[in-house]
């Protein structure tokens, strides 16, 4: 947690987390988007929602807008059967993917925290790529607490407060856990107390005046 927290906050303005527009990357083309788009299976994808799910994929308009991410993302929720799996991710920078049980389990505002965590693997998306194919678990640890750093920046950016970041991943974990056993590959992301203290190092720099309250207490 140390080394993501040096690599994150820096010794001066040039950091990343000091200007989320200068280090912005520039969105994937129209036409790299169109490949992406299409390559997608079509099985599987939900399309029509009730009002309280609906109301959920519309707040992440803040989120994605605060980016710059607004036309840039496709969103997609799809359907995991026959187990339920809990599951947002980023694909190929251009669509983001949310399963049908992650839209049930988290509310708005953890749907938010998660989609901001989502856009910052944009702003070092090689490097987590080449980290994830040598195998490479301590900077894929590293590389996770600067998602959730960039992320609070994005949350508090748009009002929104950094507990709902926490309280997402410890859900999401959590009934991945109860309904398809241990995680295959928990050793490439930090525990939920080294998100609680790196996220609390990262509100105290920040200057934030949000309340965490017990979300970000040893356990």
């Amino acid at each position: 947690m140390d080394s993501a927290l040096r690599s994150f906050l820096g010794n001066d303005s040039n950091t990343v987390g000091f200007d989320l527009d200068k280090s912005r990357p520039q969105p994937v083309s129209a036409e790299v988007k169109v490949l992406v788009l299409v390559a997608l299976p079509k099985e599987g994808r939900i399309q029509k929602f009730q009002d309280p799910l609906r109301r959920k994929l519309d707040s992440l308009e803040g989120v994605l807008r605060r980016q710059q991410r607004q036309s840039v993302y496709e969103v997609h929720v799809f359907k995991t059967e026959p187990q339920a799996f809990a599951f947002i991710g980023l694909h190929e920078r251009a669509v983001l993917l949310i399963s049908d049980a992650a839209l049930m389990l988290l509310n708005a505002e953890e749907l938010q925290a998660s989609v901001a965590h989502e856009i910052g693997h944009e702003y070092i998306w090689t490097e987590y790529r080449e980290a994830n194919a040598r195998h490479d678990t301590r900077r894929l640890k590293e590389l996770e607490l600067f998602f959730d750093g960039l992320a609070i920046l994005t949350l508090r950016r748009a009002g929104l407060g950094a507990a709902p970041l926490l309280t997402a991943t410890e859900k999401i974990a959590m009934f991945n856990r109860l309904t398809t056993g241990p995680a295959g590959n928990a050793e490439r992301y930090p525990s939920a107390d080294e998100r609680r203290r790196f996220a609390q190092a990262v509100l105290t720099w920040a200057g934030s005046h949000f309340e965490l309250g017990c979300c970000l207490s040893t356990r």
